[in-house]
């Protein structure tokens, strides 16, 4: 049997196979998705790989997936997937979008070119992701004098570029794996601002029940960064998934930006999660149309609350002064006369104060990027891999009574002490350990219970005081450990009292 019809058991952590448990078999794709002001390539059964490909086949089980070609029953090490070039309307900025499965030790990195000044520019790397390895973005892109990639965003530093090109290097290296790619897209910001519009006008009034989640009361060390962690969180977990902001988080950090907050890692985040997500240039008639068809969407946003701060766009209501953050819009209401935007603000101090209403007027003012995450239904047949990969551990409380035990094969774990402030920079070493407790009202989400942080000592072990746990939490019979590694899966056990 092909390699290739196993390609999602170790990503979930079973050992089932692709094509007997989550696909059936995909229709062809008649063409690739089109938008006004870029392309969605979501579909590679209809891609003459014989032109387009260098070593990557379609997948047994998912004909409009991509992954690693076969030599002697072994994945090669690499592999290319690379678009047709197609026109865009004139531009400077380009953003652009992957959805991959990354089992361990297999990374994707995307790059694009595009046609400026009458030829092409030199290849851009959005640099190497996974959800399995330490993802990094490119430093000092600056080879080329025409176009540069700054993060997450291409530039064009001289004239103006109207074509482009994707590719996306599939790499691995477990000869028994390869990542499994879904989607390569772009989006440009226009020239001309009109092209960027929807030319359809659409009036709705509508609010969207999503998750709401403050990044403010997550962990201390994390909380500072992390709205576009929460955001994806918030989008994914309004349509049946359940993943902690925190585990978010160390899925999408970008080595190289120190930060959370790649665009293209945050779309792609949700992309492994087996979500149609990508991050695309729009207007509010485009925002408006995703709440029609149901998603929330996430928008970067610079705002202020305080009048006197003129530097930034004024929203009464927000709860604080940003010069970058991300959001998650839910939907569109009237009242009293007055049009607004109703968001869930991951800035705001508490869960319970993170749905808002902003005014539309100062909404649209603050929303200046016209940068949006959309994140659509699952792609058919990938619905069982929409959670966090987590692994059971057994917890035990320490004889000294002031620790935790966590053993996994048997094997005890220790872990690096970690700061309870945000540091300066985080290493592959940062873990975020926390504990809900059976006392609390059930909700729908695991992020939207009461959360315990706790600390590792310098012994690398979890500091853990059962009295005043007790004394905190007279009614629970037993707490539900996380540990949250850096681009690891998660460990999870119970401990009862």
């Amino acid at each position: 049997m092909k390699l290739s019809r196993f390609i999602l058991g170790s990503a979930i952590g079973l050992v089932a196979g692709l094509s007997t448990i989550y696909l059936t078999n995909q229709k062809k794709a008649q063409a690739p998705t089109w938008m006004p002001n870029g392309r969605l390539f979501d579909d590679f059964s209809g891609v003459d790989l014989t032109a387009f490909g260098v070593h990557v086949t379609q997948a047994t089980a998912d004909e409009s997936a991509v992954v690693l070609a076969q030599d002697d029953q072994q994945y090669f090490r690499e592999g290319v997937m690379t678009t047709p070039a197609f026109s865009l309307p004139e531009f400077k900025h380009l953003i652009i979008s992957w959805n991959a499965l990354t089992p361990p030790k297999t990374s994707v990195e995307a790059q694009a070119r595009v046609w400026v000044n009458g030829h092409w520019s030199d290849w851009h790397s959005w640099g190497h992701w996974s959800t399995n390895l330490n993802s990094a973005s490119v430093e000092d892109d600056i080879s080329d004098p025409e176009v540069t990639v700054d993060t997450d965003t291409l530039r064009v530093l001289t004239g103006t570029a109207d074509k482009a090109q994707l590719r996306a290097i599939l790499r691995s290296s477990d000869p028994s794996q390869t990542p499994v790619l879904k989607l390569l897209g772009a989006s440009v910001d226009p020239v001309s601002t009109d092209l960027r519009k929807d030319p359809r006008p659409i009036s709705i009034d509508r609010v969207l029940p999503a998750p709401a989640y403050s990044q403010e009361i997550r962990d201390p060390q994390l909380a500072p960064g992390i709205c576009s962690p929460t955001t994806i969180s918030m989008a994914v977990n309004a349509q049946s998934a359940d993943i902690l902001p925190e585990e978010a988080a160390l899925k999408n950090y970008d080595t190289s930006y120190e930060g959370f907050g790649n665009w293209a890692f945050s779309s792609a985040l949700a992309g492994s999660m087996g979500y149609k997500a990508f991050t695309v240039y729009t207007d509010l008639n485009g925002l408006r149309r995703q709440i029609q068809d149901g998603f929330p969407v996430g928008v970067s946003v610079r705002y202020t609350n305080d009048t006197t701060q003129t530097e930034l766009p004024y929203v009464e209501n927000a709860p604080g002064a940003t010069f970058g953050h991300l959001l998650l819009v839910t939907g569109f209401t009237q009242k009293d006369g007055i049009e607004y935007v109703a968001v869930n603000d991951s800035y705001a101090a508490s869960d319970e104060t993170v749905s808002r209403l902003y005014r539309l007027d100062q909404f649209d003012a603050a929303w200046q990027s016209r940068v949006a995450y959309i994140v659509r239904a699952p792609y058919n047949g990938y619905e069982q891999i929409m959670q966090p990969v987590r692994f059971a551990v057994d917890v035990t409380l320490a004889s000294d009574q002031q620790h935790l035990e966590i053993r996994q094969g048997g094997a005890a774990l220790t872990m690096a002490p970690q700061p309870t402030t945000q540091p300066e920079a985080y290493a592959k070493s940062t873990t975020t350990v926390l504990a809900t407790f059976d006392d609390a009202t059930p909700a729908a989400t695991t992020a939207a219970l009461p959360m315990t942080y706790l600390t590792i000592d310098e012994s690398g072990r979890v500091a853990f005081d059962l009295s005043e746990i007790k004394e905190r939490h007279p009614l629970a019979t037993s707490m539900t450990l996380y540990v949250i590694r850096m681009s690891q899966p998660t460990l999870t056990g119970t401990l009862a009292f």
